[in-house]
């Protein structure tokens, strides 16, 4: 993945910038955006790719956490790369603690560039739920779709590793906070666009937004349960269906106000669950004359 040149990761490299051996902040954030910087980020991004990712490549043996983010491991893969050589040198000159390198290419991939390239993955699926004849269909289709891509994805991996480390780093959750407004703006953006198209609007005292986060939920509950259990009937490959278009589904069934009613969703519920009228008696009026 080639980055923006303009990209400052001075702004999120703070391992760096804290231990590098530079003695003034300008000359730290000149190596934060050198080019060699950024082999060593890739090198880490595709290391963590390839162990977090799916498939039977990564280091399954019982070492400690991250080993296979070893300063040796990393220049060897720059070395891969074949545009630029590291050595210990370079490596020290930013990083002189393995901690502060593991850091910080966490947080390079955890940042809105990659998880852009993410998002974009389900772009298709996302479009069809305005103009797809059989919305149903195009509804699991979106499931399936993003559970499936997150699977298959590290990215679902080291948003986990971000997430525990959002409570106590702050470089950590800015990041966190940014992959979900691009996560969540783009399913929201879709959703948007499908009601408007569809002439749907929400019940009162609900939002687009509410039940984007309602399906951002489920989606992640959903994805930390199949990378426990990957055959527990979440997903169904055959009929390319999920529990996550159910559950989509079942909110566009109950949380669309489709008969103009101006009913809540909870007068919904209340309609449906209370005491149904009682039947008429046969004998009050029912019969004929006396």
């Amino acid at each position: 993945m080639t980055e923006a040149p303009d990209e400052d990761l001075s702004l999120i490299l703070t391992g760096l910038m804290r231990a590098a051996r530079r003695k003034t902040d300008a000359g730290r954030q000149t190596l934060a955006n050198d080019e060699l910087t950024r082999e060593y980020l890739e090198a880490g991004r595709r290391l963590i790719d390839t162990q977090l990712g799916p498939g039977d490549d990564g280091d399954t043996d019982d070492r400690p956490l991250f080993r296979w983010l070893s300063q040796r491991t990393v220049i060897d893969e720059v070395a891969k790369g074949g545009r630029l050589r590291g050595s210990e040198g370079t490596f020290r000159d930013r990083w002189p603690y393995q901690p502060d390198y593991i850091r910080d290419v966490l947080a390079y991939v955890l940042r809105g560039a990659h998880w852009q390239e993410f998002v974009d993955r389900t772009a298709g699926a996302r479009d069809r739920l305005a103009d797809a004849e059989d919305v149903a269909r195009a509804v699991h289709d979106a499931g399936y779709e993003d559970l499936v891509v997150s699977l298959r994805s590290p990215a679902l991996r080291a948003q986990l590793i971000g997430t525990a480390m959002a409570a106590r780093d702050e470089i950590a959750r800015t990041t966190m906070r940014q992959m979900y407004q691009i996560s969540t703006q783009a399913w929201q953006d879709a959703y948007e666009k499908a009601a408007a198209a569809r002439g749907l609007k929400v019940r009162p005292g609900l939002t687009i937004a509410d039940l984007n986060y309602i399906l951002t939920a489920c989606s992640e509950g959903m994805q930390m349960r199949l990378l426990v259990e990957p055959e527990d009937g979440v997903i169904d490959h055959e009929r390319r269906t999920s529990l996550l278009g159910t559950a989509a589904l079942a909110l566009i069934a109950a949380c669309f106000d489709h008969f103009d009613d101006g009913l809540s969703l909870e007068d919904v519920v209340g309609l449906a669950t209370g005491p149904a009228a009682a039947p008429p008696d046969p004998e009050d009026g029912a019969g004929g004359p006396a």
